[in-house]
């Protein structure tokens, strides 16, 4: 779905309340089943802390680790969008860059809430004490979750309102895109398809 201005803002917070509310309902079934990763509970209130290697513009690996940024969906790494100008851009590959470039080697301490169903740790990331979910909103670099995990549409708003980033022009909605499983294996594999 493609997004742009207030109604698209309006309309996905009632779609994606839907989607959320039925992902989360899918996500608690259980660990792997045949190398494709379920949403487990387990690990959450663990934290990792390191020095991140971003994967995505919502994907980090830090010690080991595979950590979906909690609350917010970056677009894909291949995805483009519109500028203000309507000029197409590689929005994934910029909120990719920009993150990486905002966290440099500054370590970043990662508390997880739970697994996703493509094997991420999705937990609240703080580079000393700045959420980067918040960061990635306010900058318009990533769409904030809607449903259960609504955490960061503040900081997105502030964006919407400035025209920052994915809210200069348009694209398609992140928070639904399909994504890879993140077996440790191949995550840099899959989140640099480009390297293969």
């Amino acid at each position: 779905m493609r997004r742009t201005g207030f109604i698209g803002v309006v309309v996905l917070a009632a779609s994606a309340a839907g989607l959320c509310s039925s992902l989360a309902s899918e996500s608690r079934v259980g660990e792997s089943q045949g190398g494709e990763f379920r949403a487990d509970a387990s690990r959450a209130g663990e934290s990792v802390t390191g020095r991140a290697r971003v994967l995505s513009g919502d994907t980090l690996l830090v010690g080991g680790r595979v950590i979906g940024l909690y609350g917010v969906a970056a677009p894909g790494l291949k995805q483009s969008c519109l500028n203000a100008q309507g000029q197409s851009y590689a929005c994934g590959a910029h909120s990719a860059k920009a993150l990486a470039a905002h966290l440099k080697e500054t370590p970043v301490t990662c508390q997880i809430r739970e697994t996703d169903a493509y094997g991420r740790a999705i937990s609240v990331c703080l580079r000393d004490k700045e959420d980067v979910s918040a960061w990635l909103a306010e900058k318009g670099l990533a769409m904030a979750e809607r449903g259960g995990k609504a955490a960061y549409v503040g900081a997105e708003t502030v964006a919407w309102g400035k025209r920052l980033g994915l809210w200069a022009g348009s694209f398609e909605d992140p928070t639904s895109r399909p994504r890879t499983s993140y077996v440790r294996a191949n995550a840099l594999a899959d989140a640099q398809p480009e390297a293969r």
